[in-house]
């Protein structure tokens, strides 16, 4: 088993994420704390498989299958929702190995900007395209500067997450252009398959070209999450109403309670223009319509 993450070693993982757009910290979450976040999680997953019809933004379902009869899914937005909330999930948040990379990356005043539930699919694999989040393909900063950090908190034996490395400091080469374009899940030069353990975390930057898969058998439970700074300028509009309803903040984690205050605030400061809430609208409506079967049709955000 790999130690606990020092300053040295922070120090490490820091550089890394700079460079390949990507870092693991290996047993941040200690096997009981697994544990309880596992069981939370099946709550969550057992709502959604009942009835994913039920849900609809901003809890929206991932599918890879939406035939009647034949429905499969392989996760779920906004798992902090009122309807979804599981205590054991909100804390992670206010753990400190767990925080403490986020901090050293973007500095100590952070706010919320997602959090979802990614799960295997039951009887349909999914094969996303490759993709930069928030359909973003063409940005990259030469100096690896995040504007985030997203991350993937591994609940079990995972090996979805596949990556090219450094892809987040340069241009797409005209091969990696394509492949985004055509909504390709082929192989590509460079690719990384980031395999990790129970409790393990990726820290990734989302400009950095990656795609997921998973099969029926390979039995998954991940939290895909992601932070920024309350000094970096883009990025906002994640303070969703049910963040703002009466009692809300004060029922859930207080650490996560913060981070959703500080979104607010955030977002009341920065409001948007008609025709950034349109585009935002449009890929909204591209998620929902949206599945991640084997052809690979998904549009959206994670791994």
């Amino acid at each position: 088993m790999s130690a606990a993450p020092t300053e040295e070693t922070l120090e490490v993982h820091v550089e890394r994420f700079a460079v390949q757009g990507y870092t693991v910290v290996r047993d941040v979450f200690a096997p009981e704390e697994v544990a309880g976040m596992l069981a939370a999680s099946e709550r969550v997953v057992g709502k959604v498989r009942a009835d994913p019809s039920a849900f609809d933004a901003p809890t929206v379902p991932r599918y890879t299958n939406r035939v009647e009869g034949a429905v499969d899914t392989w996760g779920v937005d906004n798992m902090f929702a009122p309807n979804l909330y599981e205590p054991e999930l909100g804390a992670v948040f206010g753990h400190r190995k767990f925080m403490e990379f986020s901090h050293a990356v973007l500095g100590p005043n952070l706010r919320f900007w997602a959090a979802h539930l990614l799960w295997s699919p039951e009887f349909m694999p999914y094969e996303l395209n490759w993709h930069k989040d928030n359909h973003e393909h063409e940005h990259f900063e030469p100096n690896g500067k995040p504007r985030h950090v997203q991350f993937n908190v591994c609940l079990t034996d995972d090996k979805s997450f596949r990556a090219i490395p450094g892809s987040h400091r340069r241009p797409l080469t005209e091969v990696e252009r394509e492949a985004v374009y055509a909504r390709s899940t082929g192989p590509l030069p460079g690719e990384v398959q980031v395999e990790c353990g129970p409790g393990d975390v990726i820290y990734m930057n989302y400009h950095m070209l990656h795609r997921g898969s998973c099969a029926p058998d390979q039995f998954r439970r991940t939290l895909h999450m992601n932070v920024q700074s309350m000094d970096e300028p883009t990025g906002g509009q994640t303070s969703y109403s049910y963040m703002r309803h009466p009692g809300y903040l004060d029922g859930i984690d207080p650490a996560l309670a913060a981070l959703m205050r500080n979104s607010i605030e955030w977002d009341d400061s920065h409001p948007i223009d008609r025709a950034e809430a349109r585009r935002r609208m449009r890929v909204s409506h591209d998620l929902r319509r949206s599945t991640a079967g084997p052809v690979g049709e998904h549009h959206g955000y994670g791994a």
